[in-house]
C-alpha cells in the first residue's frame, strides 16, 4: 500500500476536465489531492494545473505548493511523492503506462477501454497480480445504481436464463460506425493543410508513442483546450478500437456483468451478415451485427452488436426481459421465451411490447448519474416498483454498490482493498471490444479460449493479438 494520496493526472483532454477532474477533487475528504497535471500539450498542462488550484481555491483548500504542470509522464513514474496515476490518454498509451506505473509503485485509475490490444490487456493483469497494486477501470456505470439495478435482477434468476443479450453502440450507416477505420491522415483532405499546420505546443512524437509514424493534424491532437471530444483518433486503426472502445466499453461491460463473467468470456465471434459500409472512410468494413457466444449452464448464450437505440444493453430471458441505459430501465417478468428480432426490438424501444407484462419502465428523460441532471422523477418510481417487486435488497445474489468510481478508487488506495472494476474485470470486458472489432476488421469469425485470453481450434490466423513491433521502444512488458 502506498502511503502517499497524492494524484497525478497524466492526460489532460475533455474527459479529464469534466469528468475526472471534479471527482478527484470531491474525495478531498479522504486527504487525496491533485499535485500534478501531465500532458505533451503545454497548453492542455498549464491550463490543467491552473483549474486544479482554482477548483480547490474554491473549496477554501489551501496548500502552499501549486499544482505542477509535468510534460513527460516518465516523471511523474519517478517521483516518490506521487501514490496515484489517473489515466486518461488516448487508448494506444493506457496499457504502457498503466504496466509502468504499478511497477513504479503507484496505484492506478485508468480510462476504458483498458488497453489497445488484446496481449497488453494481459500484461496489464499480470502486473498487477505481480506487484498487488490497486487498480481501477474507468467503467464508471458499474457506480450507477440504475445499472446495478438491472444487474441485480438478471443475476438473481428474475427473468429466467439469459439466452440473448444486445449490446447497442454505433451508427450503422455514418462516419462513426460500430469498428475502427483504416489509418488516414486527414478528416478531408481539403483541410489537409489546415488540420496538419505546426502545433509548437505539443510533443507531437510523444503524443504518437508506441503508434506508427503520422503527419501531425489536429483532428488527432486538437489543439489547446478543446470543448468537445475528439473522435478521429478513436476510429483510429493504429491507436483506438472505434466505437467498440468508446461506447461499446460501457454496454458490453454492463453485459459482462449482468451475465456474470468478470471472469470468463465468449467461445466464438460470428461474422456480421449486415451490408459491407459505402462509406469510403470505412474501408468496406460492415458496421455491425456481429455476435458473440458465451458458454452457460442452461446453454448457449448469443450476444448481439446493434446501432445506438434506446437501450444500451438488453438480456432476454426464459421468462423476462432486462433493458438499460443511463437514466433509464424497463424491466418485464412472465414474457415467457423471446428471440428478439427487428419487430421486437422496436417494441423493447419504446416499452410497448407486452405491456401486462411490465413491472416498471422509464424511458424518459432521465439522464446522469442517477442523480444530476433530472428532467423528472420517472427513472426513480421504476426503480422502487423494481425494488419491492423483486425484493432485491434481501434477494440471494447481491452485487456491489459503490457511490462513485473514482472514490472506489480512493477509498481502495487508502485501505488496499480492491476496487470494483480491477484490471482483469476490466480487461475482460476491453476483451469484448477487441473481439468485436478484429471480427469487423479482418470481415472474420473466430474460435476464442476464455482463460487463455487466445484464439482456439486453430482459428484467427492472420490475426494479431499484439501491436506488434512498437514505435521507439514503447513496448508494453509485463
Amino acid at each position: 500500500m502506498n502511503t502517499s494520496n497524492n494524484v497525478a493526472m497524466i492526460g489532460f483532454g475533455i474527459q479529464a476536465r469534466t469528468a475526472l477532474l471534479p471527482q478527484f477533487v470531491n474525495v478531498h475528504d479522504l486527504g487525496v489531492r491533485i499535485t500534478a497535471v501531465c500532458d505533451c500539450d503545454r497548453v492542455r498542462r498549464e491550463a490543467g494545473a491552473k483549474m486544479v488550484d482554482e477548483s480547490y481555491a474554491k473549496l477554501g483548500i489551501a496548500d502552499a505548493k501549486p499544482c505542477k504542470a509535468v510534460a513527460d509522464f516518465r516523471d511523474i513514474l519517478a517521483d516518490p511523492s506521487i501514490g496515484m496515476v489517473c489515466i486518461a490518454t488516448p487508448d494506444h498509451w493506457h496499457g504502457y503506462m498503466a504496466v509502468e506505473a504499478m511497477k513504479a509503485g503507484k496505484d492506478v485509475y485508468c480510462e476504458k477501454p483498458l488497453a489497445y490490444s488484446v496481449d497488453e490487456v494481459k500484461a496489464v493483469i499480470a502486473t498487477q497480480k505481480a506487484t498487488g497494486r490497486v487498480f481501477q477501470t474507468g467503467s464508471m456505470q458499474r457506480s450507477w445504481p440504475v445499472f446495478r439495478t438491472a444487474c441485480m435482477v438478471v443475476r438473481n434468476g428474475f427473468i429466467g436464463d439469459v439466452k440473448y443479450v444486445d449490446a447497442n453502440y454505433g451508427h450503422g450507416g455514418t462516419k462513426l460506425g460500430g469498428p475502427s477505420h483504416p489509418v488516414r491522415f486527414w478528416d478531408d483532405p481539403a483541410n489537409a493543410e489546415k488540420e496538419g499546420a505546426p502545433n509548437p505546443d505539443v510533443d507531437w512524437d510523444m503524443w504518437l508513442g508506441p503508434a506508427k509514424w503520422r503527419p501531425y493534424s489536429d483532428q488527432l491532437a486538437p489543439r489547446g483546450v478543446n470543448n468537445f471530444y475528439p473522435m478521429f483518433w478513436r476510429f483510429d486503426d493504429d491507436i483506438g478500437s472505434g466505437y467498440n472502445g468508446d461506447w461499446g466499453a460501457h454496454h458490453l461491460d454492463i453485459a459482462q456483468w449482468g451475465l456474470g463473467m468478470d471472469k470468463s468470456g465468449p467461445y466464438r465471434a460470428i461474422r456480421s451478415d449486415e451490408p459491407y459500409s459505402t462509406d469510403l472512410y470505412h474501408g468496406g468494413r460492415r458496421q455491425f451485427g456481429m455476435k458473440m457466444l458465451f458458454h452457460a449452464p442452461h446453454g448457449d448464450i448469443e450476444l448481439y452488436h446493434g446501432p445506438f437505440g434506446v437501450w444500451g444493453t438488453v438480456f432476454y430471458g426464459t421468462n423476462g426481459i432486462v433493458a438499460v441505459n443511463r437514466g433509464k430501465i424497463a424491466v418485464w417478468a412472465g414474457t415467457g421465451p423471446v428471440v428478439p428480432d427487428e419487430k421486437i426490438r422496436a417494441a423493447v424501444a419504446d416499452a410497448t411490447f407486452m405491456p401486462k407484462c411490465i413491472v416498471a419502465a422509464s424511458v424518459g428523460a432521465d439522464y446522469g448519474t442517477d442523480t444530476a441532471m433530472k428532467a423528472d422523477n420517472a427513472l426513480d418510481v421504476a426503480l422502487a416498483k423494481i425494488e419491492e417487486r423483486f425484493s432485491l435488497a434481501t434477494a440471494p445474489v447481491q452485487l456491489y454498490k459503490s457511490p462513485e468510481q473514482v472514490r472506489n478508487f480512493a477509498e481502495c488506495h487508502i485501505s488496499g482493498k480492491e476496487t470494483i472494476s480491477p484490471s482483469e474485470t476490466g480487461g475482460r470486458s476491453c476483451i469484448l471490444c477487441l473481439i468485436c472489432n478484429m471480427s469487423y476488421v479482418h470481415d472474420t469469425g473466430f474460435d476464442w479460449d476464455p482463460v487463455a485470453l487466445d484464439f482456439a481450434n486453430g482459428t484467427g490466423k492472420g490475426i494479431s493479438l499484439s501491436r506488434g513491433q512498437a514505435r521507439n521502444g514503447w513496448d508494453v512488458k509485463a
